[in-house]
This record gives structure tokens, C-alpha cells and sequence, in this order.
């Protein structure tokens, strides 16, 4: 696996080289090319702690100005008294609290942060501006550190006389420039958790008494921080390998760094496996802004897990993506204006589909992702529902991390409904037939039973054969792709052997037979035309196969007169075979009288030619005999 991150090494390399103390390059471990790299090393952490961090720099204007971009700033930074990481430097922040709603509002906990350990009252304004991206850390014994989310925040202070006191601290006060704030250096004050120290020489900086980490993310920072922070600035910082955006001009950049840690925490400081990538900090959701660099497959998957939406594994969301493409592929848009997703936690999948084909017109766990995965690829398709008895708490955060998506890009001009995504939580038994009874039979203008689309990704047996046979009493479109697939009686197992199948494609193979049957979905009128696909077994070595059901409408009078056509077809194939029968049979009846004339002729003539012969020998023997006598009685008259 190629480890070259986006940010490359070259960059890593020249922003670390000419600070004093950075760490060495094993410290840090493997470097991956994208999220997902990561996370199939990593693997996916529990839901991280919040917190803010604030890197408090100076433009030191009392200096002389030079080229070099460090040597005009100057960093306040703070040495750890105690807690997590004591006798490390660190920047300022600490633990959001969730009681003052400041997980919402991370600025407000950094802007509380930095009063309580600097004494400096930076105002919120300036803070949310001076946001730049998020850290995000994980630990090796997750037992004992938990997973963190880290916003990143970057004030530029001007180090002045000028100051206002209130309250036993001092509110930094905007100049010409908005992120630029006016402090006096000798009334910042520490507390009992850190102790600010200036460092005017930024090379300088204690990176070896610092988290590993820092000597990737702040070296990089503090190289070229009038890039990053100036938005005015028309040479910006690229990190990435792909093309700029034309109006990056008017942009600044945030980070987005992964780091995995050995066990240990601070007494080891060793990063096992990390990802650092820089985004553009307007509208980062926004299809638009990084179609050219990423697929519409990777945008959905990192915008979920950059908001810490984790339960979609990697293998997951391939599944839901490859079955929602083969499922759109097959259906085609007409027969997915309505989309009920079964057993879909949190419907991610109905939302992704939606978007996903209109990108494609201009360039979890299992099922979580179904129901918002066709709301996004399909155009026509406008609703799509969620049934499953479970509350799952991240369904708004799929909602909230997608809608970008699809508010942004036009849809279907055709189409006057608003694509809606919605959840019923019952079980599929009775949930299914109510919503189904909703679509067809109460809401005005009701759709055709064919635009309906039923779908269950990754079903056990039991709940895709129920899905299966409630979607055909409905006559509906109908998608599964199962798994636990059993042989309770045992009944196929040996032929399943014989066939050199799984049991699990035998049971799947009499599934889709069961849904071609002739009555099945007869009673709503329809027929089925049944299919399997195979996904990339790449992403799922053996539950892979999807049996795809396309609801068509059954036409009596025309099916009649196709099978009346086909009886008179078969009837008339009868006749003559049966009239061919006929004629051997009466050929093979004469050959065999002619050849038992013929046979009785030569029996008749092999009876006369020995009757012949036994004549003549009979008429021999009489001659002879009657020519003895006579001489016998010529004999005797001659010796009287």
C-alpha cells in the first residue's frame, strides 16, 4: 500500500527542517493516502470526547520584517502543571462542556479556555473566525484514553500597550485586520493547570517536550501561517495534489488530521498511523467544491465520518453503494419514485442515492445507509422511508451531514415534489403493510405498485423472504440481498454439495425461484421478472448477490392470446409428429407382411423341394422292391 499522504512528505519535510527540536520521522508512523486507508488500519473509534484548542500567535510588528514568514511571529504557548500531558508544552484549550451547550458551540469553550488559563478575553467573533480545522486522536489502549475531537483555532494578537482591563483580565481588541487582536504581553497570566511562556524565536519551540503530533500539524501551521490565515492572500498554501479552486483566493484552509497513538499517552508520544489533509474552509460540504478531487462515493463517505458518524464501517458502505447502484442500474428511475428501506437504521442509504446520479450527469451498519443512498443517485426517486423498530440516535446526523448534497444541486426539473426522508419505528410485519397500504391506497393520486421500490441490504433469511412475499401480495418492486442463509430440514445440502455450491447460493437461487413462481403476485395483478447481480465480492467475499424483482403488470387478454398462440403453436407440432408416427407405423406394417410373404414363398418352396425329393426316393424304393419280387418269382418257375 502506496502511504504517501495528500500532504506530501516533501512539504512535511521542508516545513519541519529548520525547527530546532522537531521529532524524528519514525515518531510518527505510517502516513496514509486518504481516509479510508486510515480507517482500514485503524479501524473505526468509539464517539470521541470534544474539545477546543488555541494556537495564540503574534505578528510581532515591533520587529524588523524579513522573507521569512516564522521569523515575524512570535507563539504563546503553555506548560502543563498537571493532568493529561503535565511537563508537556501545549497550546491552550481543554474539555468542551456539554451542560453550557458548548459542544454545539465549540468557539464558546475555546474562547473560555483561553480566559481561564491566559486571562485574555478573546471576543466569539474572532474566534469562530480564526477556526481552522479539527484534530482528531485515537489511542491504541482505547480502555484508557479515549477518543478525542479537537477544534482547532488560530488568534493572531498584536503585542501593544494598548488594552482594556475588566474584571481582572484583558479583552483583546480588533484592529484593521479581523483575526488581528491587540494584547499586552506582560498581563497575561497563568493558573494552577498551565504557565504561558512567549516563544519569540518559533524554530525554537520545545517540540521534543511536546505531543508527537505537534511537530507534523503546528510545523506546518507556523511555516506558512500568512498563507493559511490570510485570505486576502493570492499565492495560498496548496496541500493538495489536485487543482486549486479559482476563487481560493478568497478562501482560507483548515486542517484535517487523524492521529492513532501507542498505549502509553505521553509517556511513549508515539503515533502509530496518521492522515493530514487540508480543506477549504468554505462550504467544505459542498459537492461542488470537491467533485474535481473526489469521487461522489468518497465525498459522502468522508462527510460522514469527519462529523464522527463511524457506525457505517468502510465495508459497509461499499455494500450500500454497490447494491444501490445495481439496484438503480436494473430498476431504472421509474420504478423508485418511493423507496422503503427495511431494517434501515439510520437511512443513510435512501439519502446517498439521490445525489449521486446527478453528479454523474456533470463529470451504518448493513442497511444503514439504504433508504438516503437512493434519494441522493435517483432523481425521480422523492421519498424515501425507514422502517426498523430500533431508535437509532445518529439518524438526524446523516440527515444534517448530507443535505448539502442534495439542496445544492438541481434536481429533476420534472419533478415538483421535495425529496423527503422520513422514519417509522415498527416492526416490518406490520410497518411494511401500513406503509404500503399509505402509498397505493390513501394518499391522493396514488402511484403505480411499479414505482415502488421495497429494499432490504444484507436481510437475514427469515426477514428477506418476509420482505419478499409482503412486497408481492402488494405487487411492488422488491430488492434483497441476504445473508444467514440456512437449511433448517437439511433437505438441499447435499445437493448443494453435488452442485459445488455454496449453501447460502442454493438457498439464494430458490429464494428467486420462489418470486418467479406462477402465482406469485397474482393476486395483486402482477408478475415478477427476477434477477440476480453479484456485487464485488472484493467488498463482500460471500454474501454478495442480490435478487432484484421488477414488478411488471400482468395483461390477461394479451398473456391469453400468447398462450392460446403457443397451444395452438404446440398442438399443431403434435399433429405433425403424431401424422409421421402414423405413416412409419403403416410402412413398417406393410414391410413386415411383404417380408412374411416373401418369408412364407421360400418356407413354401424349401417344403415342396423336400416333398419332391422323398417322392422320388419313395418311387425308387417301390421299383426297386417290385424288381426284386419279380425276380424272386421268375426264379422259382424256373426250377419246377
Amino acid at each position: 500500500m502506496d502511504h504517501i499522504s495528500p500532504v506530501s512528505n516533501e512539504r512535511i519535510a521542508e516545513s519541519a527542517s529548520l525547527f530546532q527540536h522537531v521529532l524524528p520521522p519514525h515518531r510518527f508512523g505510517i502516513r496514509y493516502t486518504s481516509l479510508e486507508s486510515y480507517f482500514e488500519a485503524v479501524g473505526n473509534a468509539d464517539v470521541p470526547t470534544e474539545f477546543s484548542l488555541v494556537v495564540l500567535l503574534s505578528s510581532n510588528s515591533h520587529y524588523e520584517k524579513t522573507n521569512d514568514n516564522c521569523s515575524n511571529i512570535s507563539i504563546l504557548l503553555g506548560k502543563k502543571l498537571r493532568g493529561f500531558g503535565k511537563g508537556f508544552f501545549n497550546c491552550f484549550g481543554g474539555k468542551l462542556e456539554t451542560s453550557l451547550d458548548e459542544h454545539k458551540h465549540p468557539a464558546r469553550g475555546a474562547v473560555r479556555e483561553v480566559k481561564e488559563e491566559t486571562g485574555i478575553n478573546i471576543p466569539l467573533s474572532a474566534m469562530e473566525e480564526g477556526f481552522i480545522g479539527t484534530l482528531n486522536f485515537t489511542f491504541a489502549d482505547s480502555d484508557v484514553n479515549r477518543a478525542m475531537k479537537v477544534h482547532l483555532y488560530c488568534v493572531i494578537l498584536s503585542l501593544s500597550v494598548r488594552e482594556n482591563v475588566k474584571d481582572g483580565t484583558h479583552t483583546a481588541t480588533h484592529t484593521e485586520k479581523s483575526t488581528k487582536l491587540i494584547i499586552h504581553p506582560d498581563e497575561i497570566r497563568g493558573c494552577d493547570e498551565i504557565d504561558p511562556i512567549w516563544f519569540n524565536n518559533v524554530y525554537d519551540i520545545p517540540l521534543h517536550e511536546m505531543f508527537a503530533d505537534d511537530s507534523l500539524w503546528l510545523v506546518m501551521l507556523l511555516k506558512h501561517y500568512d498563507d493559511i490565515l490570510k485570505p486576502e492572500n493570492e499565492g495560498q498554501l496548496q496541500l493538495e495534489s489536485s487543482p486549486v479552486n479559482e476563487h481560493l483566493s478568497q478562501r482560507k484552509l483548515m486542517f484535517d488530521a487523524w492521529f492513532h497513538f501507542q498505549s502509553g499517552g505521553a509517556e511513549t508520544n508515539q503515533i502509530l498511523h496518521h492522515f493530514i489533509k487540508v480543506n477549504e474552509s468554505k462550504s467544505p460540504g459542498d459537492p461542488k467544491f470537491s467533485a474535481s478531487k473526489y469521487t461522489l462515493e468518497k465525498q459522502l463517505f468522508h462527510a460522514l465520518h469527519l462529523n464522527h458518524i463511524h457506525s457505517p464501517s468502510i465495508k459497509e458502505f461499499k455494500e450500500n453503494w454497490a447494491m444501490a447502484n445495481a439496484v438503480r442500474r436494473y430498476m431504472g428511475e421509474e420504478r423508485m419514485e418511493y423507496v422503503i428501506d427495511v431494517a434501515g437504521g439510520h437511512g443513510a442509504l435512501g439519502e446517498c442515492l439521490r445525489l449521486a446520479f446527478l453528479c454523474s450527469l456533470r463529470l451504518l451498519k448493513f442497511t444503514i445507509l439504504a433508504a438516503a443512498l437512493f434519494l441522493v443517485l435517483v432523481r425521480k426517486c422523492h421519498t424515501a422511508i425507514v422502517i426498523d423498530p430500533a431508535v437509532v440516535s445518529g439518524k438526524e446526523g446523516i440527515r444534517q451531514v448530507w443535505s448539502p448534497f442534495w439542496t445544492t444541486l438541481k434536481c429533476d426539473k420534472s419533478q415538483s415534489k421535495v425529496k423527503t426522508l422520513r422514519y417509522r419505528h415498527e416492526c416490518l410485519r406490520t410497518g411494511l403493510r401500513k406503509e404500503l397500504e399509505t402509498i397505493l391506497f390513501d394518499i391522493e393520486n396514488p402511484p403505480s405498485p411499479t414505482s415502488v421500490l421495497v429494499t432490504a441490504c444484507h436481510a437475514c433469511q427469515h426477514l428477506t423472504d418476509e420482505t419478499m412475499q409482503i412486497a408481492a401480495e402488494y405487487g411492488v418492486n422488491v430488492a434483497c440481498m441476504p445473508c444467514c442463509q440456512k437449511d433448517h430440514d437439511g433437505w438441499w445440502k447435499q445437493t448443494a454439495k453435488q452442485m459445488k455450491l455454496s449453501i447460502g447460493a442454493t438457498i439464494d437461487l430458490l429464494t428467486a425461484g420462489k418470486m418467479l413462481a406462477w402465482e406469485t403476485g397474482s393476486t395483486a395483478g402482477i408478475k415478477y421478472q427476477v434477477k440476480m447481480k453479484l456485487i464485488d465480492e472484493k467488498i463482500s467475499p460471500l454474501q454478495n448477490r442480490i435478487i432484484l424483482c421488477k414488478a411488471l403488470a400482468r395483461q390477461s387478454e394479451f398473456e391469453d392470446a400468447k398462450k392460446n398462440l403457443a397451444h395452438a403453436k404446440l398442438t399443431k407440432a403434435y399433429r405433425r409428429a403424431h401424422q409421421q408416427a402414423s405413416v412409419n407405423v403403416v410402412t413398417e406394417s406393410i414391410n413386415e407382411e411383404q417380408n412374411d410373404v416373401s418369408s412364407n414363398a421360400y418356407r413354401g418352396r424349401n417344403d415342396y423341394d423336400r416333398n419332391d425329393k422323398a417322392r422320388c426316393l419313395a418311387s425308387l424304393l417301390t421299383g426297386f422292391c417290385i424288381g426284386i419280387a419279380f425276380s424272386l418269382l421268375l426264379t422259382s418257375k424256373s426250377k419246377r
